[in-house]
């Protein structure tokens, strides 16, 4: 497995993210892509252009430059790196709080993080999941290749979407208790104001819902 990381700028918060991954992962190789966000609208984005180019000779690990790494977490990861054709990990925020843990539909197909905010207390064990977020997914070289890697139509939930795409192969997708820290939107491409975001999370949804509605009908 690599770690694969689009970045925008050579900063301090990427400084501090590559300190981590060294320190406590030094054996990972890591990919790392500049991006402009004129040409490169998402992370899911340079990874596919990149591979693209290259080809995919290894599973992936998407990576954020907004997140860093903790004593052992890649020995626990390995350690689980069976349970899932898909896997999550415990994404938190620097206060220790949870950011994700797994991700849930609801009944109106909107996808949300159940355990985001809470305190980090229990989720100690894999569970399967209706989606993982991008941030840390391990995407498996055959995962991505039986799937054809992401569905651009889906910017606002390309993660999700490529998830239930997966599950609906017969791919199992989960989490797993890997502690990672994310300081969460530090790392997006383009800021959109809070009407703007809304309006994208919106159409989103609606896109998801149409092509997946048998799908999510079965959660009802």
């Amino acid at each position: 497995m690599k770690i694969i990381m689009s970045y925008l700028q050579e900063d301090e918060k990427l400084k501090n993210c590559l300190d981590s991954l060294k320190k406590f992962s030094p054996q990972v190789e890591i990919i790392l892509l500049k991006s402009d966000k004129k040409t490169t609208t998402c992370a899911e984005d340079a990874i596919r252009k990149y591979i693209d180019k290259n080809g995919m000779d290894d599973d992936l690990m998407q990576w954020h430059p907004d997140m860093t790494a903790t004593e052992g977490w890649y020995e626990k990861l390995l350690k689980y790196y069976d349970e899932f054709d898909i896997i999550g990990c415990k994404l938190l925020y620097p206060n220790k709080t949870i950011q994700h843990y797994g991700g849930i539909f609801r009944r109106d197909g909107v996808g949300f993080h159940a355990h985001q905010f809470a305190l980090n207390m229990g989720l100690t064990t894999p569970a399967s999941c209706a989606y993982v977020t991008g941030p840390s997914m391990v995407i498996k070289k055959y995962v991505y290749e039986k799937l054809g890697g992401w569905d651009f139509n889906f910017f606002a939930y390309i993660d999700a979407e490529f998830c239930v795409r997966a599950q609906k192969e017969g791919f199992t997708v989960g989490v797993v208790p890997v502690e990672l820290i994310h300081s969460e939107g530090e790392d997006i491409h383009k800021k959109l104001s809070v009407a703007e975001h809304n309006k994208f999370l919106d159409e989103g949804v609606k896109k998801f819902t149409t092509k997946h509605l048998a799908y999510l009908a079965q959660f009802k």
